[in-house]
This record gives structure tokens, sequence and C-alpha cells, in this order.
């Protein structure tokens, strides 16, 4: 395996903390001349799902690089500790517990992983509580520097890697029903929905749609962006990783219709 300039970084971990920067000293020691970027620490605590759609969102826009992710609620218990590499020859650090494989599928797919074992591949002592710092963090910097993969522990069957299945959208009599699978600080809502599956309804961009929550039934303007529509108005538009999302402009929709990750939402072409 080549050296490695980059390692992307994923986490849950925030920044009110020092397990950012640990894991950055951490990596900087076994390997100076890498470089690391964030791509967020704000995952919802614990939140699996949303950390696998943000890092899948991510791949298109990220180097040639390991990519390290941590979003562990599991650290310490039965979910391995595994490394990753793609059809594509990218690798991914981080836990079997779902949040790998939507961005290995988006690299080629899993072509195969290890088990990472406690190794001159880790630090001396790894705390079961704070593996992306001892176990995760020096071996994505081993495997920036060539390190092979193989190395690091025993095989795994990428047949047995965890994985998330993202529900899909269901269509019937001119109407869809999409689920939410990630909200951005912003409170815009993003859902398993794209263009071309909208469109199915008949929807049309300029035109108008009306989406079902609960109880609320809303008329819609289906438009290109924020700035089509007035301040504090809703609107659907396609976002900016091709999926249909739903927003207030200026404001928080998922608050203000009390809109959480895994809601359903039903869409249907009025004009």
């Amino acid at each position: 395996m080549a050296e490695q300039k980059y390692i992307t970084f994923l986490s849950d971990f925030g920044l009110a903390d020092d397990f950012v920067g640990t894991c950055h000293g951490v990596i900087k020691m076994i390997a100076p001349e890498v470089e690391i970027i964030d791509i967020t620490h704000g995952v919802r605590r614990h939140d699996i799902l949303q950390g696998a759609v943000i890092l899948q969102n991510s791949i298109p826009y990220l180097p040639e690089s390991v990519i390290l992710a941590v979003v562990d609620p599991g650290v310490g218990g039965q979910r391995k500790p595994v490394a990753i590499r793609t059809a594509s020859g990218r690798y991914l650090v981080g836990p079997d517990n779902g949040l790998l494989p939507l961005a290995a599928d988006t690299l080629g797919g899993p072509e195969a992983a290890v088990e990472l074992a406690c190794s001159t591949f880790s630090l001396a002592e790894v705390c079961k509580t704070f593996e992306g710092r001892d176990l995760f963090s020096p071996a994505a910097a081993h495997l920036s520097k060539g390190v092979p993969m193989e190395k690091l522990g025993a095989p795994v069957p990428v047949s047995e890697l965890e994985r998330i299945e993202l529900p899909q959208p269901v269509f019937s009599e001119q109407e869809v029903t999409a689920t939410v699978i990630y909200i951005d600080r912003f409170g815009n809502v993003q859902l398993n929905l794209d263009l071309e599956e909208l469109k199915r309804t008949g929807a049309a961009i300029g035109g108008r749609v009306e989406v079902r929550h609960g109880e609320e039934k809303l008329k819609v303007p289906f438009r290109h962006s924020f700035a089509d529509v007035a301040p504090e108005e809703i609107l659907v538009y396609e976002d900016s990783y091709h999926k249909i999302s739903f927003a207030v402009n200026q404001g928080d929709a998922a608050g203000v219709f009390q809109i959480t990750a895994g809601s359903q939402m039903v869409i249907r072409a009025i004009d």
C-alpha cells in the first residue's frame, strides 16, 4: 500500500473535551507528516445512522485518504474494531456497528477487512472506553504510512460486517412516503429520496407539493434554493447531496414541525 497524505476524521466527540485533539496527537506521533482533515465532530451523540449518512455524503468531496470514523456507543463491548479495504483501494477504520459500510459502498464496496488487535500497531495500553485514541487512531496512522492492513489484525469476512440498511421510499397513487435520514444544524430535513424519484409523483421544480407529517398537511413550493422563497417560508428542494430536503428559509423546519430522524413524510404533487 502506498503512503497517504491525508487522514479524514469524523466522530461524535464534539469539541468541548480533549478527545479530538488527543486523537490528532496520537496520529501525529506515529505519522507526523500526514495531514488530518476533520469532516465533523458534531455527529449527534451515539447516532450511528447520522454518522454513516454524513460520511457517505462527504466521500465525493474528500481527497484520497485513510478514513477514520468513530461513533461508538458499544465501545468496549461485543462489536469489533475494524479496518476495511475497499475495491477502490481506500481504507476505513472504526467500529463494526454499521457506521462504515455505506461509505465503503460509495468507494466500490468492501473488499477485505480485519479485526484490529492490541499489538505494536496500537498504543501499548488500550483503554476499553477510548478505543478511538488507543486503537483506531494508531491503525489509521499506520495505514497512512503504508503498513499492510493484514498486519493490524485477523481477517473478518466482509459478508459479516454490520450494515445499516437505509429505508427505501414507498410509492402509491401519485405520492411517495419518504423517511428522514438526516437533520443538519439548521434544521433542514434530508429525505431518502432523490429528484428523479420525486418526479415520479408528477412534481416539478417551480410547482407545489403537498407534504404530510403527522397531523400537518402543508402546501409547499418546490424550488431550486432558499432564495426562491421569502424568509420564514417553507420549501422542498434538491440539496447539495442530491437528496430531496424540506426546510424553512432562515428557520428551523425540524424544530418547528417536530421532525426527527426516522420520521416519515408523505409528498404529493398538487400543481
